[in-house]
Formats: structure tokens, C-alpha cells, sequence
């Protein structure tokens, strides 16, 4: 099978094919009458591919609008924290998959998961107002039930006026969530992300854990010297192809497992890396200092941990999800790749002219690496340059063990 699943939107909207749409009637929860569903299957550019499905019905009015993802669940969860202090933060884009849940502690606020949305962060609290102000006219509660509700939609009114700084949270174990930043390509002050590793319970809600997953097969070293290969789907048209996998010592270094994709269909092509050693005793902190072409051909590993900077541009980027096994020089076209696919609002009818153009000036910076300096962060201790001019090695501090999920495992006295 070598078939497309799914087309670009650009080219549905250059062809003569007018369904772009697809049209069904449904029932309306509302009112019980018969409404119509519009589901458009489209993406998101350099973020998800999607199905955004709306529904309106012609006798009460009612509408809703949600989002359902086509793609494959990340290797990591991800957690948003965002400081809204201004009008202006609550007209941050976002993301969410039906995975993700929502809180605001400074009003015990919590939103469990619920379908997926392409919205603001205003537009997440005035869905909250909606329903809640819809249950105090349904509801038959006694009156101080009723009062508890309405002090808790004034709270969110404040909210959403602006009126009242707040933390917004956004915790999605299948890692397909984002938010907006403003400050792209530098980090944004009131915006922290990070990506964790889930746990068996978390794999199992998202239905992607077997048991088998916990049998260890004793190792072979006849597969070192071997190519193996798996079935998997095309990240960019999900038409299926091989994954082709590698064992590869690195001299001087640890061994790693090299993965390379191939899809003969649209041509798209992956490669990324794991670590074969397991997470190291402790951090490591790479310094290069590129001088001359020798320096942009050294060899790097950056593990799917591994946070990298260049001073001279004032940017950092943290643990992208995904190892590489590529050169100095190749390290830039990484960084534009990673900086895209975190930064979806950055094309189309919706994207903030001034961001674009902060982001293709530093990709366009980012294409002469000489005289800058390189510096890899990895508290997992798996990344790699050849010839480093500085490799220092950490204690990783509690936070960091934390989000490696390394403070909850018991190696030892747990019988």
C-alpha cells in the first residue's frame, strides 16, 4: 500500500475537488432535533495533522466546534505553565488534544480531559463561564450550592477580564498540545515547558502499553551487526512503511541505537537516535567553540534530552523529544526544524508578522555557525561532540530527576 492517506490542504484548495468538507447529519444534544457536522481533515503547519470537526444545529442554535488528532502519540508527555499578568496573555493560542487536562490553581480550577480545541487561553475559561452558567439555570441545588457556583463564575470573570493575574497549566501525556509564544525564537519569561517520560498507568490511558512491554529479552550480540527493521506508519502521510534500526558503538563514547525512516510515497525522510547505555550516574555539559570548516564537520549525538544554546544569539532550546546523531554544522538545521514544529502559528492566515519575521532573521543567523559557540546541557549524560573544547559532568539537581522520573524508582532494600 503506497497510497496517500492525506492531502496537504494547499494542494486540496488548488485542485477542483469541492469536498474539502465533508457533511453529515447528526443529532443535536441540545434539543433532539437533527443538526449537521462539518469535518475537515487538514493540518496544522510544521505542528499535527487534524480533523476539525463543527457542529451546528438550524433549531435551537446550538454549535460546538472540536478537534481530533490523526497523528501518532509522542514518545513524551509535555506540561505547560504560563504567568498571565495582562489582557494581552489571555490571547495566547492553543493547541489541546482530548488528552490534555487544564488548571488554575489560584482558583482551584481544573479541567479534566475533554475533546480537543483549537482556542485561547480566554477562550478555555469563557467555555468554562458558559457551561457553568448554564448548569446554575438547569440546576435544582438548594440555594447555597447555587451561590458557591455563582462566587466561582465571578472568579472566572475576573479572570478573564484581565483583572487578576494567574498561573494557566496544561499537562498533555500524549505530547501533541501547544501553546503560543510571543517571544520566538528567544524563550518567553512567562512561558516554561518541559517534556516528561510517562509512566505504565499514563501509557495505558492513552492505550499504547502491552505486557509484553515488560518481558526483557536477554541480549544478542549477533543483532549489533545487524540491520532490523519494524512496521510503522509515515509521520508526514501515515502510509505505511519500514523503520530501519541500528546498534552503533560510538568511539570514545557510549553505544547507541540509530533509527532511519524512508517514505517512498511523499519522499519524507527521518532519522533519530537513543541512547543504548540507559541514563548516565550523572549530567553533562558540552562547550565547543567553532573556529574554522573542521569545527562544522565534527560528529555530535544530542539525546532526546539534551538542551542546546549558542550565547552569541541569546537562544536556548530545551529537550526536544527527539535524539540525532548528525555534525556541527548539521546542529542548525536541527535547531530551524525544531523551532518550526514548536512554533505552528508562525504560517498561514494566522500568523503574527512580527514573530515570522524574528524567526527567519535567526534562521538566517543560524546558517553561519562560525566564531559562535555551541553548548549541549544533558542531564541524561548521553550527548556527544567530537573533540569538545570543554565537557564537564553535573549532579543532576532534584527537578531534573524528577521530570526524568528517576526520584520515584527503587533499586535497592525493596523486598
Amino acid at each position: 500500500m503506497t497510497d496517500k492517506v492525506f492531502d496537504s490542504l494547499t494542494e486540496l484548495c488548488d485542485s477542483d475537488d469541492q469536498q474539502l468538507v465533508r457533511q453529515l447529519e447528526s443529532l443535536c444534544m441540545n434539543c433532539g432535533d437533527n443538526g449537521v457536522t462539518r469535518m475537515l481533515l487538514t493540518e496544522i503547519p510544521f505542528f499535527r495533522q487534524v480533523v476539525v470537526i463543527s457542529f451546528e444545529c438550524p433549531h435551537c442554535h446550538y454549535s460546538n466546534n472540536e478537534l481530533q488528532p490523526v497523528q501518532d502519540i509522542g514518545d513524551r508527555g509535555i506540561r505547560f505553565e504560563i504567568k498571565c499578568h495582562t489582557s494581552q496573555d489571555l490571547m495566547r493560542r492553543i493547541v489541546k488534544t482530548e488528552w490534555a487536562e487544564i488548571q488554575i490553581p489560584e482558583v482551584e480550577f481544573e479541567v479534566k480531559k475533554q475533546t480537543g480545541l483549537i482556542t485561547t487561553i480566554e477562550g478555555i475559561i469563557e467555555r468554562a463561564i458558559d457551561g457553568l452558567t448554564l448548569n446554575i439555570q438547569q440546576t435544582n441545588d438548594d440555594d447555597s450550592s447555587r451561590q458557591k457556583l455563582c462566587d466561582f463564575v465571578v472568579q472566572l470573570n475576573q479572570l478573564k477580564d484581565g483583572t487578576k493575574p494567574f498561573t494557566f497549566i496544561m499537562n498533555d501525556i500524549s505530547g501533541n498540545s501547544f501553546i503560543e509564544s510571543f517571544c520566538s525564537p528567544e524563550l518567553d519569561p512567562q512561558v516554561s515547558s518541559n517534556r516528561f517520560i510517562r509512566g505504565i498507568e499514563e501509557d495505558k490511558i492513552l492505550g499504547i502499553y502491552s505486557a509484553d512491554n515488560d518481558v526483557k529479552d536477554e541480549p544478542n550480540n549477533e543483532l549489533k551487526n545487524e540491520v532490523l527493521q519494524f512496521a510503522t506508519n509515515c509521520p508526514n502521510c501515515s502510509v505505511p512503511v519500514f523503520t530501519n534500526m541500528k546498534v552503533q558503538q560510538i568511539p570514545h563514547f557510549k553505544e547507541v541505537i540509530i533509527m532511519a525512516t524512508n517514505c517512498d510515497s511523499c519522499g519524507h525522510k527521518t532519522s533519530e537516535v537513543k541512547s543504548g547505555a540507559g541514563i548516565g550516574e550523572k549530567g553533562i555539559r558540552i562547550t565547543l567553540k567553532v573556529k574554522d570548516e573542521n569545527d562544522l564537520k565534527k560528529e555530535v549525538v544530542i539525546s532526546d534530552t539534551c538542551a542546546i544554546e549558542i550565547p552569541e544569539l541569546d537562544v536556548k532550546l530545551s529537550m526536544t523529544g527527539s535524539g540525532k546523531y548528525t555534525t556541527v554544522e548539521g546542529i542548525a538545521q536541527s535547531m530551524e526544524n525544531d523551532l518550526k514544529k514548536s512554533n505552528p502559528f508562525i504560517t498561514g492566515d494566522s500568523h503574527i508578522e512580527s514573530i515570522k519575521k524574528k524567526i527567519e532573521l535567526f534562521c538566517q543567523k543560524l546558517s553561519n555557525l562560525l566564531e559562535k559557540t555551541i553548548i549541549l546541557d544533558d542531564p541524561c549524560g548521553n550527548s556527544f561532540i567530537t573533540n569538545a573544547d570543554d565537557v564537564v559532568t553535573y549532579e543532576r539537581t532534584f527537578e531534573q530527576n524528577e521530570e526524568l522520573g528517576l526520584n520515584d524508582i527503587k533499586t535497592e532494600n525493596y523486598i
